[in-house]
């Protein structure tokens, strides 16, 4: 008797060693696969948030370069375009100059022969059938100073400040006569460094430019530069050189 009770207790014992083990598998496995469902779950969180990333990314790139686009497009510089009557009377203005093809005739009004005077001009143009009239919009710090065809419908255009004896020239603009849109074509990126006028010579574009040499704007010297080959469509690259040959500018 005494014989099966120690049997007994021995039965008991295996019995609850091998259950302690089972559930000690158990609680391993059911770990491991948390785990893992876990981990998959950070993949899953790391895979949607690169792929954001990558939208975001592929977003902002195209925010720059329909920006870049719209840079390139259009100028901050706008001209408001009036059409005029056929007999308007023009004053105090440059000498008219003919497009390419004859079909436009354009001068700046309001600014003497030479473009002188103080104050802000505007581009008068002559077609076959309609005379139109070209204001800087919103800007009456700003005028145009000189002109040149650059084509049959294209206007290059220096912009100066309408006021000031410093303000020999400025930026050059390209004013599509048809549309009324304007284009920048180059940026000095300084006051002291003024265009004056442009001419075309064949495929190239010259350019007479005002340089200061000291920052109260009392002395100055007069640089030739150029675009060469230029390109009326500003689709292309285009280079400007100083007097000495060298690239200084691309655009």
């Amino acid at each position: 008797m005494k014989n099966f009770k120690n049997i007994k207790n021995v039965f008991m014992c295996s019995l609850m060693v091998v259950l302690i083990l089972s559930l000690s598998g158990c609680g391993k496995k059911s770990g491991s696969t948390s785990q893992t469902n876990e981990s998959n779950k950070v993949t899953s969180f790391q895979k949607s948030v690169e792929g954001s990333e990558s939208a975001s990314n592929n977003s902002d790139k195209e925010k720059d370069d329909n920006v870049n686009k719209k840079a390139k497009a259009l100028s901050e510089i706008q001209f408001t375009k009036t059409k005029l009557a056929d007999d308007a009377s023009v004053e105090f203005n440059t000498p008219w100059k003919d497009s390419e093809d004859g079909s436009y005739s354009a001068c700046i009004e309001g600014k003497g022969s030479e473009a002188l005077e103080e104050g802000q001009g505007k581009i008068i143009v002559k077609g076959n059938d309609s005379v139109y009239s070209f204001s800087i919009k919103d800007n009456a710090k700003k005028t145009p100073k000189s002109i040149e065809w650059a084509d049959n419908e294209n206007l290059l255009v220096v912009i100066s400040y309408a006021t000031g004896t410093v303000a020999k020239g400025g930026n050059l603009y390209m004013l599509n006569v048809n549309t009324g849109d304007t284009y920048l074509v180059l940026d000095t990126q300084s006051d002291k460094k003024q265009i004056m006028s442009a001419s075309k010579n064949g495929s190239k574009l010259e350019l007479k430019v005002n340089i200061y040499d000291d920052d109260v704007y009392n002395e100055s010297h007069i640089e030739n530069w150029s675009i060469d080959p230029f390109d009326p469509t500003l689709n292309s690259d285009m280079k400007v050189k100083n007097s000495d040959g060298k690239v200084i500018f691309e655009i």
